[in-house]
């Protein structure tokens, strides 16, 4: 990671007195902080910054919940562990995007990073927590030619979803300008198609605790979408009204799903501009995966926001273009009661 990278992790002493004496919600200053990880047992969460905007340079960062400190991760050298990556990446062109945390210990882990820097690929990190937060490289999975990863999603067997926001593995044309298609790796069999998952710009992933549903939101589409891995049974799609970004499971086993109250185009046009933060309008439900419908709907007090988790009694939010992640309270508004197709 850059000193430049490294200086937008920063939180102000302002925000971390906030942090530890209201109850109330208040900001963690990051910039772009599109993805978040909590680490169960533990205080830290983890952060993905992306670049963009007046940030050429994105990174990762571990943010202890009980005082606001915010450190950022700069991995060290590691080995591949049979994946057949090359070498780590470079750190003055690591790019993160969607994040994934998997616990393989008390104070330890795997984080899965989606990586636009170098080469389009998802990262793997052994994580330790003492005596402070530190990643190791441990290997990676590169990209089918011309896929361009988003979200990710890893299961017990060691099979890890990505959505596909690029070309088709098959090399056709893709469904959308956005993709797409769910992508399944294994370290035995490498990369294939999902049966089934043809889904508008497939954004946000995350998969059942048996790896038996996959749910993808489909961000064009407005839509969440319940799938099978061997693509078993047909699609199931819920309706929402709003562009869908990044999905989360709360501590309840609902799903949270964060995104844009806006048309394709006030996104796009912000996301590709230099400003340091878009204003666009932004919601959240939090949804039952069975029966598929949306529990309730509120509105979202940041621009551009990505993604919610669960954080003690509250929801960390995070967004693609802004200053800071917002802590907020959790979704109560009666559910719609909305119904998949």
């Amino acid at each position: 990671m850059t000193k430049s990278a490294a200086r937008c992790l920063k939180v102000t002493g302002a925000a971390m007195a906030m942090l530890s004496a209201a109850p109330l919600p208040a900001e963690l200053r990051m910039a772009n902080p599109e993805d978040l990880a909590p680490v169960a047992g533990s205080p830290w969460v983890i952060a993905s910054s992306l670049a963009g905007g007046p940030h050429a340079h994105g990174g990762l960062a571990a943010i202890n919940r009980r005082d606001g400190r915010i450190l950022p991760l700069d991995p060290t050298a590691g080995s591949a562990e049979g994946t057949g990556c090359p070498a780590a990446p470079a750190a003055e062109t690591f790019k993160p995007h969607g994040i994934a945390y998997v616990p393989s210990g008390k104070e330890s882990g795997r984080l899965y990073v989606v990586n636009h820097g170098g080469r389009e690929s998802i990262e793997f990190f052994d994580v330790a927590f003492t005596p402070a937060p530190h990643l190791r490289w441990a290997g990676c999975a590169v990209f089918p030619t011309g896929a361009f990863g988003n979200g990710v999603a890893p299961t017990r067997d060691g099979t890890l979803y990505m959505t596909n926001m690029g070309r088709p593995m098959d090399g056709g044309v893709p469904l959308s300008d956005m993709g797409g298609e769910v992508l399944s790796w294994r370290a035995d069999r490498g990369w294939r198609t999902v049966p089934g998952s043809a889904i508008r710009a497939p954004n946000g992933i995350v998969a059942s605790d048996d790896g038996k549903q996959i749910y993808v939101a489909s961000w064009t589409g407005a839509a969440v979408v319940a799938l099978t891995p061997d693509g078993s049974a047909p699609p199931r799609t819920l309706r929402l009204d709003f562009l869908p970004d990044n999905l989360r499971w709360s501590d309840r086993g609902t799903i949270l799903a964060v995104g844009h109250r806006a048309t394709e185009a006030m996104v796009r046009d912000c996301f590709a501009s230099p400003a340091a933060v878009c204003p666009t309008p932004s919601a959240l439900s939090e949804i039952d995966p069975q029966p598929l419908t949306v529990r309730c709907t509120q509105p979202v007090a940041l621009g551009l926001a990505t993604v919610a988790v669960p954080v003690g009694r509250e929801l960390w939010i995070g967004t693609a273009r802004g200053d800071h992640i917002l802590r907020a309270a959790p979704c109560t508004p009666p559910g719609s009661g909305a119904a998949a197709d």
